[in-house]
């Protein structure tokens, strides 16, 4: 049941997991960074519920101490999180002076054992100048990066992480009717795009775009403010949204007002086989590789000219787009029960041409299981001129 109550008890049996991976490897503490921006948070909003829309924030959780603190950049973001904290709301502030120092202070608090403090997100999301501070204030201790650590455990979803998923899967999937219902001849993409984006924005949803390609090609865009729908138009149109909780999610489905082409179909009907075809392979136990491999040789296998990727055809998703590995970086990645993959194949043909067709699936021992309603019937809609 989605409730802050029960989030609240989610987010205490993740700090647990954490915690025992903290005493696994000896940590006292652990620091995580957070960044105001899609990708960036998700490591904070996984123990605190925190949201940013600017700056940084870190969050500081000890081995034994059930309730982490938010040290947030400005107090207005800090007001806000506290509003939606799952921590202890007193826990949630702006510390006076500078923010690293408050921060390593409270970091050593609980680092009086093996002084061996994890970090996360430090390699990625860490300026020089900070690294550098944190480096000087915590002289003595040892800095260790286990942001591959964490992400193991946040890849696997708890039941209340997948029914937000599920949720925003169905929200996402009504919002291709928003689009169908708005769009018409001569009407700016602009305005549909907005239209849709303030549909999914009505459930609580904060970060997100929405963006489309028109030229064939599979990679979607945000067009010019001033382009208009025309007749001939075979529109597709991605969903990159996260949901009322968080959790990040891609969507797409292929637009036209004029009955497909039969190459357009073709083609079509060859990238909806693939999903097919790469869902099967992607069980538990199976690779990155898999994947990929399917993919490639179902669109091979009908005739087209595979001619490589264009993005990566899987990668683990939540409350940051990516929580780890992608099918490119990591081919033999070894898929585990309950992950969730946002799911496109990458494979795109001779001359760019493609379709970008996404959606997100969790990982059984028989195979990838789409988390929405958006099933093959919903890949094309015609629009009413």
């Amino acid at each position: 049941m989605l409730t802050h109550d029960a989030l609240k008890r989610d987010t205490a049996r993740r700090v647990e997991k954490l915690q025992a991976m903290m005493k696994e490897q000896d940590l006292d503490v652990l620091i995580i960074t957070g960044q105001a921006m899609p990708g960036g948070m998700g490591g904070i909003r996984y123990i605190t519920n925190a949201h940013l829309w600017g700056g940084v924030a870190y969050a500081i959780l000890g081995a034994d101490d059930p309730h982490p603190w938010l040290h947030v950049w400005s107090s207005y973001q800090a007001v806000w999180s506290r509003n939606e904290t799952s921590t202890l709301p007193e826990r949630v502030f702006t510390p006076e002076g500078d923010i690293v120092v408050a921060t390593c202070d409270k970091a050593k608090d609980y680092a009086t054992g093996s002084k061996r403090i994890g970090m996360v997100n430090m390699s990625k999301l860490m300026g020089l100048g900070t690294y550098q501070a944190f480096v000087k204030q915590l002289e003595g201790y040892e800095m260790v990066e286990v942001t591959d650590a964490f992400n193991v455990i946040r890849q696997i979803k708890s039941p209340f992480e997948l029914e937000a998923i599920q949720q925003n899967g169905a929200i996402l999937d009504s919002a291709m009717d928003i689009f169908k219902d708005v769009a018409g001849v001569g009407v700016r993409y602009w305005d549909v795009c907005a239209a849709v984006e303030g549909y999914i924005k009505s459930f609580g949803a904060f970060w997100g775009r929405t963006k489309l390609s028109t030229d064939g090609t599979p990679y979607t865009v945000p067009t010019p403010k001033d382009q208009r729908m025309k007749q001939e138009d075979i529109i597709n149109f991605e969903i990159v949204y996260e949901s009322p909780y968080g959790y990040w999610l891609e969507m797409t489905t292929v637009f036209s007002f004029d009955p497909l082409p039969d190459d357009v179909q073709a083609l079509l009907d060859g990238y909806l086989a693939a999903v097919e075809a790469s869902s099967a392979a992607a069980k538990a136990g199976n690779t990155f590789h898999d994947i990929s491999e399917a993919n490639d040789k179902t669109l091979r296998d009908l005739g087209f000219p595979v001619d490589g990727k264009h993005t990566p055809d899987c990668h683990s998703t939540g409350l940051d787009g990516s929580d780890g590995p992608s099918s490119p970086a990591a081919p033999g990645f070894v898929l585990k029960p309950n992950m969730v993959l946002s799911f496109h194949p990458g494979t795109v043909l001779e001359n760019d041409r493609g379709f970008l067709i996404s959606d997100n699936f969790l990982i059984t021992p028989g195979g990838a299981v789409r988390l929405s309603p958006h099933h093959a019937d919903r890949y094309y809609l015609q629009l009413d001129a």
